[in-house]
């Protein structure tokens, strides 16, 4: 075990099991890099730690001490986590010269007399967390994200289905699920749990690859090239020099394990080939010899290929199907983080009922919702961090959240299903009961002039179940999320979507 001088460093390291790693000396400080990832926050597994000694603190104004912390997060380029300042001396100068800049600091100062009691503490990791969240916003530690993938700390959920895969490693995966579902966020906590055991040798070779960066299948072979073995790529223009398959087959020998591809996007690759298939039987056929698994994420191409007899894709992989939260995963990314952060609750159950069933248990609409309510505790100055069933009203309101719920709508829709929502809103505005039949949404169709065959009403319904806009009981569907319908007749004439839709065809 190296040797790690500072007394409170040590302490997590060899009492508590934090893990710790030694950064470059910057600016003449000693930097570290400080494990928090357990927090379940917006902190990584790198997050920097400064030691201040007392030599520095002497010397310098708290103004040029804090400027001289941010040249040390501008040499190393941390822009991610906030940065740990143990400071060996007086701390409160420091923070209020950093809370009165214009720009926030993020640094996190940690004075000498804390620092002892750290030392004594009896909860030191609960002491610590209080001492990073008294300087820092809840909404810049929340670990809530609507816009990127996550992974490790900030991965909720979806438990069962990394079991599935990982514990299968001669079977192909194809993830469905809509845009914003956690597809991508899935595949990459995959990758990063497969690079850990293939650290112990304990896997295959990982490849991973966003196929909607590829924009012939030409691009894939010179990827998968590049990524294996980039010596030959100049080989790829030469075709009797270089054959695909038998490259697969070298690669997997000469690493000695399975090639494992993480293949994002797969609509786009299956677009480029769709009615030549060559890639996709290269695929099927490098699976079937054993030197290759395919683990793939996509929707509503990927469906379709998936089922049909005369594709590659059909009985090449078992389904992994990307649904809304369960209310014990909802419960789970709505409260963890919450109580990490301090923020309590009044009426929980009430809360946290209403938060699932209007966002239908969608994960990130359930991020997007927590996002705002922490946006509002940081606005509103109290030291009061508390969740009530009126902190709800703000969600409503926020224009963010309309035009977010909207677009996530409209991208995971085409024309048919558009029509059909549409004309089914027309029907409940219009006095029609909650639940409706396949009958109705043919009748409520036709009212609009638009005929569609069973087949497609029945495909529709496929997509807007996946979509987590319909939930089905026996022969009767329903409008999952009550917010939906609210947000979209408030936000849109529907009437005006249906003419759009069927002029556009359906």
């Amino acid at each position: 075990m190296s040797k790690l001088s500072h007394p409170l460093l040590r302490r997590l390291r060899d009492e508590l099991n934090y893990k710790i790693r030694s950064g470059p000396t910057t600016l003449g400080y000693e930097l570290f890099y400080l494990d928090l990832s357990s927090w379940k926050l917006r902190l990584s597994d790198r997050t920097p730690v400064v030691w201040v000694k007392p030599r520095d603190v002497d010397m310098r104004s708290p103004q040029h001490l804090i400027d001289s912390l941010r040249d040390v997060m501008r040499a190393n380029h941390l822009r991610r986590d906030p940065l740990v300042a143990l400071v060996d001396g007086e701390a409160e100068p420091l923070r209020q010269y950093a809370n009165n800049l214009q720009e926030r600091a993020r640094i996190v100062v940690i004075g000498a007399d804390e620092q002892a009691r750290l030392l004594q503490s009896r909860r030191p990791t609960g002491d610590l967390r209080d001492i990073v969240l008294s300087q820092l916003s809840v909404s810049l530690l929340a670990p809530y994200e609507t816009a990127a993938p996550v992974i490790g700390s900030r991965f909720f959920g979806r438990e069962y289905e990394i079991s599935r895969i990982l514990e299968n490693p001669d079977t192909n995966f194809v993830i469905l699920g809509i845009r914003r579902i956690g597809k991508t966020s899935l595949l990459k906590e995959i990758e990063r749990r497969l690079r850990e055991r293939e650290e112990d040798h304990e896997n295959g070779h990982i490849i991973y690859i966003d196929c909607s960066d590829l924009s012939s299948p030409e691009d894939y072979i010179r990827e998968v090239v590049r990524k294996l073995n980039p010596t030959e790529l100049p080989r790829l223009h030469l075709q009797y020099a270089f054959f695909f398959p038998d490259f697969l087959e070298r690669m997997a020998r000469k690493h000695r394990r399975k090639l494992i591809f993480l293949l994002d996007e797969i609509d786009n690759l299956i677009l480029l080939q769709r009615g030549g298939w060559e890639l996709f039987r290269m695929f099927r056929s490098s699976s079937n010899k054993g030197f290759a698994q395919y683990i793939m994420a996509g929707f509503r191409e990927a469906m379709n290929e998936k089922i049909a007899i005369d594709s590659p894709l059909f009985n090449m992989a078992q389904e992994v199907r990307l649904n809304e939260f369960k209310r014990k995963q909802a419960h789970d990314l709505i409260v963890v983080p919450m109580e990490n952060l301090g923020v309590g609750f009044r009426d929980k159950a009430q809360v946290i009922e209403r938060i699932f069933a209007e966002t239908a248990g969608h994960p990130n609409l359930i991020q997007y919702y927590c996002t705002i309510l922490l946006r509002s505790i940081d606005l509103s100055q109290s030291d009061e961090r508390t969740i009530c069933l009126d902190s709800l009203i703000d969600v409503y309101q926020d224009a963010g959240f309309k035009d977010h719920l909207v677009a996530s709508f409209i991208q995971n829709t085409q024309n048919r299903e558009k029509a059909l929502v549409c004309a089914l809103l027309t029907r409940q505005n219009s006095g029609g009961l909650g639940g409706f039949t396949q009958v109705h949404m043919d009748a409520s169709l036709r009212r609009h002039g638009i005929t569609l065959r069973q087949g497609e009403i029945e495909n529709a319904c496929s997509v807007l179940k996946l979509a987590g806009i319909f939930d089905q009981h026996g022969q009767e569907y329903f409008f999952v999320s009550p917010v939906f319908v609210r947000v979209l007749t408030e936000s849109y004439d529907v009437q005006y979507l249906i003419r759009k839709a069927r002029e556009e065809g359906v």
